[in-house]
């Protein structure tokens, strides 16, 4: 679908006002597929991707007819090296926004090896392992084996092909490496005193948590109103259950240090509720992919913070059944990216707009070290 922006971009490009209308394709993974029977959405508002992942420029232009109907098609090339899971794509006018420079949308963490992330416990601060066998081997009964609270598998680990994870969407798709941490390696309870909202999270004591040291983020000159979005994806230790747990808590803070309750700091809490939720209805027996999105004004930040201070960034998890945090379930880290949505341009936008709908409502996988294209296709018409 082309949207409001994408006609007015259009419009100007025909007057010679603007230097093109499609010039990139973005790959996103955050819309939840269709399947072939359901209807498309509403797209003409949209202003970005759920899930920007990276963007590819357009290599060639045409048209073809598809049972009559003439379309205009857009291809491009995808990266060869990595790993992605596609459900939206997106068609903008420029590969970057020319208005925000250096404060535009970008990836913050994407979770990979390089980044360094380790695991703080009571003890110490250690490197966190990384399993590449199957996590249910020897004994192939989609249960997840291994003892540790926290460690780093690949999204296109043989576990995550087992039914029925696939068809409650519980594989992560940004790259290939994740980090997964057991539902109870945490207890983040609420504090019904503070914030207007219910109350800000308590971490309880002997709760764990990963952390990167100097994270080398300075968000202090973007706007209040951009955003920070958070993917993950709630993963059941036996996959054959069909229990759901009650709530998801994930907190996320940028310290001025990595002590416990010392210094500044800004969090980005994070709770879902099954069968409802302030941020709408989820339900973790059919969707376990999110990407859960707060304001940086929204963020929950002591008086005298600061972003460029952040010395440490540090992520707690629980997954709550029955009041309690359970061993039962595992949150998976994806990616966090900053959108900036608050600087715009009369030449610059989301023009095109559409989620990936085919017969059993999947992402679509781009596998690592394969070479790829993308077609973008839509009718022009006049009315």
């Amino acid at each position: 679908m082309i949207t409001n922006t994408g006609k007015d971009i259009i419009g100007k490009y025909m007057l010679g006002q603007a230097p093109a209308y499609a010039s990139y394709i973005a790959i996103g993974c955050g819309a939840q597929p269709l399947a072939t029977a359901d209807p498309y959405g509403d797209y003409s508002t949209k202003q970005n991707l759920d899930f920007e992942m990276f963007r590819v420029p357009i290599s060639s232009r045409g048209f073809v007819n598809e049972s009559g109907t003439e379309k205009l098609v857009l291809t491009a090339e995808l990266p060869t090296e990595e790993r992605y899971e596609i459900s939206e794509v997106g068609l903008y006018s420029a590969g970057f926004n020319p208005a925000a420079g250096a404060f535009d949308s970008k990836t913050v963490f994407a979770f990979t090896q390089g980044e360094n992330w380790q695991y703080h416990t009571s003890v110490a601060a250690t490197s966190i392992p990384t399993i590449t066998e199957p996590l249910d081997d020897p004994n192939d009964d989609n249960i997840i084996a291994t003892t540790d609270l926290v460690f780093q598998t690949n999204s296109d680990n043989s576990i995550f092909y087992k039914s029925p994870r696939p068809e409650r969407y519980e594989r992560c798709r940004f790259l290939n490496n994740i980090i997964l941490i057991r539902g109870d390696d945490a207890d983040l309870t609420i504090d019904p005193s503070t914030g207007s909202s219910g109350g800000h999270f308590v971490v309880e004591p002997g709760s764990n948590h990963i952390h990167l040291l100097s994270p080398n983020i300075d968000f202090n000159r973007n706007s209040p109103i951009d955003e920070l979005r958070f993917a993950f994806s709630l993963i059941s230790k036996d996959g054959d259950s069909t229990d759901v747990p009650d709530t998801v808590r994930i907190l996320i803070e940028f310290s001025e240090t990595d002590i416990e309750n010392v210094g500044e700091f800004a969090r980005f809490e994070i709770e879902l509720e099954n069968g409802s939720g302030t941020g709408g209805t989820y339900d973790f027996s059919t969707n376990r992919y999110f990407v859960v999105k707060s304001q940086l004004q929204e963020l929950y930040q002591t008086q005298g913070f600061t972003w460029n201070a952040v010395t440490v960034a540090k992520i707690y998890a629980s997954v709550i059944v029955d009041d309690l945090p359970s061993e039962d379930y595992y949150i998976a880290l994806d990616a966090l990216r900053l959108e900036n949505i608050a600087t715009t341009s009369p030449l610059y936008g989301l023009t095109g707009y559409t989620v990936v709908k085919n017969t059993d409502a999947e992402t679509v996988v781009k596998n690592p070290n394969t070479s790829n294209y993308i077609e973008f296709r839509f009718i022009i018409g006049v009315t």
